[in-house]
């Protein structure tokens, strides 16, 4: 499901020609939700979800999609365990979350936020228009892969230079920098764990 809607894009002040019924509008949409998301770790605005972390001897056990609101179980290798507390980051045990090595604790939490932040409906707002913009474009078939940036121009003799490789930071509209990933990963709680289902 898509974090933004076409009223949302309609407050931004596009070409006439943009046909808001055509099927690649939803198909961006839902292109640049899924890129937010996968940056988050979990989905961002509130949801019922299950992560598996595995777990040491630690007290704190970090869990994905800041803020979480109400955990519902919480299971070690399968087996119900109590005795935690939630904090705003996670779940807290005073006896660690695990006695013999690494376990596998499975949460089945609510975590998010009630409604998607301004910033970030902006952000897939301006990702989605982007798109548009390219495929109205007319060069091409307006969906070509950017595959190296503008980083110079000498003006005498007219001279371009591009970054290409590892210093490129996207290659399509729908693509985020590296930088903007992480902000968005530490703003959710994402610390490499995934969730691996959600109602």
């Amino acid at each position: 499901m898509g974090l933004i809607t076409i009223a949302d894009l309609q407050a931004y002040p596009l070409s006439e020609e943009v046909d808001w019924d055509a099927p690649i509008v939803a198909v961006l949409i839902e292109s640049a939700s899924a890129e937010i998301i996968d940056a988050a770790g979990s989905p961002i605005v509130s949801k019922r979800s299950t992560v598996e972390l595995p777990a040491g001897r630690a007290r704190i056990l970090r869990l994905p999609g800041l803020p979480v609101t109400e955990i519902h179980e919480v299971t070690v290798d399968g087996v119900p365990v109590t005795g935690w507390k939630r904090i705003n980051a996670g779940l807290y045990r005073p006896t660690g979350w695990s006695e013999a090595g690494l376990e596998i604790v499975t949460v089945d939490y609510t975590h998010g936020l009630p409604v998607l932040p301004a910033d970030l409906k902006d952000l897939v707002c301006r990702m989605v228009i982007g798109g548009l913009l390219s495929a109205l474009d007319g060069e091409g078939d307006g969906f070509t892969l950017d595959n190296g940036r503008l980083s110079s121009v000498k003006i005498d003799d007219y001279a371009e230079g591009y970054a290409t490789g590892d210093t490129v930071d996207a290659i399509t509209e729908m693509s985020l920098p590296q930088r903007t990933r992480d902000r968005i990963a530490k703003r959710f709680g994402n610390y490499g764990a995934k969730v691996v289902g959600s109602l």
